[in-house]
């Protein structure tokens, strides 16, 4: 008995760690990862814009001290959409316009040129009506602002994020054009024509292999998803991770019903890290309403462009004219070279913002202040 006893519980412990490394579907019987390592994984080209939109926002940043040069607005033109030899530090043969939602393209262009004209005055001190420089009461970041106290890099940097990263991820690669495909014909080094898909909408979500374990390394959505994980906001990076992960799986086992399971909780879910972010940076400017000045615009200009961001899932739960209402409201304009950051600089204002926010995103009512 005690050599049967032994033999069972040795057999047990096996299991465990078997289960310590995989997750086993019971109704099927195929195995979950607990990291991103499939086979015949590439996103190469998502990480490439996620470089690429680094590139472009560091770039916009040298222009954010007093006195600093101007920059140019056709190479900012020239980064967006890989031409014209923009001169970037990496090797790219990808571009971010093509893959931005078409309806804004035109917009993004002209983002970027109104980045480069308000560069042109960072001798100034940037006031109501004058763009220029503020800077934090600690010295510790400069930021440069338009003529109504927009900090133009976050409207790219998120803006694009939204329309070009979460875009993609959610409405275009998770989306039926990208996934009734074929599953069958393995391409070395990217699977399926539905796998490769599935990968290049985890590349746009920016997390490594192996998150939430490494947060480190998460760029991105990912990295923003990870600002949430205090048990007080809406913590999300398992729900998000676990659902690349089992749709993937179910994918290569081609359960595909499994697999439309994790398309909505993906699309769900990247949807409230959005609106969470959102909203973490406006209680982040209600905190501290009024003493500094630098870092109340700072904030309400990631507010504006992650509430923006929006528009771009595929959820429809938040329609993109409920969004320009919530921008209307705080900011007296949808467009973020016509809203005006210092009318928005109101508590009334910020909390009304994020009522509506989660008059639309409900599962975030109960964290809205904590966010």
């Amino acid at each position: 008995m005690r050599h049967n006893y032994l033999i069972q519980f040795a057999f047990l412990a096996l299991v465990a760690i078997g289960f310590s490394s995989c997750e086993q579907t019971e109704d099927t019987g195929y195995t979950i990862p607990s990291t991103y390592n499939f086979d015949n994984v590439s996103y190469s080209g998502q990480t490439d814009r996620l470089d690429m939109l680094d590139e472009i926002v560091n770039y916009i940043k040298t222009a954010h001290s007093t006195n600093a040069s101007a920059i140019d607005a056709q190479k900012l033109l020239d980064m967006y959409s890989n031409s014209g030899s923009p001169g970037w530090a990496g090797t790219y043969t990808k571009q971010l316009k093509d893959k931005t939602s078409a309806d804004v393209q035109t917009a993004f262009e002209t983002y970027l040129t109104a980045a480069a004209t308000a560069s042109q005055s960072t001798a100034n001190a940037a006031s109501n009506g004058t763009a220029g420089i503020v800077t934090k009461n600690d010295n510790s970041s400069s930021y440069l602002l338009n003529e109504n106290g927009m900090e133009l890099a976050q409207i790219i940097d998120k803006g694009l994020m939204g329309a070009c990263f979460y875009y993609q991820g959610t409405n275009v690669y998770l989306g039926s054009g990208k996934m009734d495909v074929d599953n069958t014909n393995v391409v070395p080094g990217e699977g399926t024509a539905m796998e490769h898909h599935w990968d290049e909408a985890f590349g746009y979500f920016g997390a490594p292999v192996d998150f939430p374990t490494n947060t480190a390394d998460a760029r991105d959505w990912a990295k923003y998803c990870n600002k949430h994980e205090d048990p007080d906001e809406y913590p999300l990076n398992a729900k998000m991770m676990d659902a690349f992960l089992k749709g993937r799986a179910a994918i290569s086992a081609n359960d595909l019903t499994t697999r439309d399971e994790q398309i909505a909780e993906i699309q769900k879910n990247w949807e409230l890290v959005v609106g969470a972010t959102a909203i973490y940076y406006l209680n982040s400017v209600i905190d501290g309403l009024g003493t500094d000045p630098a870092s109340d615009h700072h904030g309400l200009s990631e507010g504006f462009a992650f509430i923006m961001s929006l528009k771009f899932g595929a959820t429809g739960s938040i329609t993109s004219s409920n969004v320009d209402a919530i921008l209307v409201n705080l900011f007296d304009s949808a467009d973020p070279l016509q809203a005006n950051v210092y009318n928005a600089a109101n508590a009334t204002r910020l909390e009304a913002a994020k009522d509506a926010l989660v008059s639309y995103l409900t599962e975030l009512a109960a964290c809205k202040d904590t966010l």
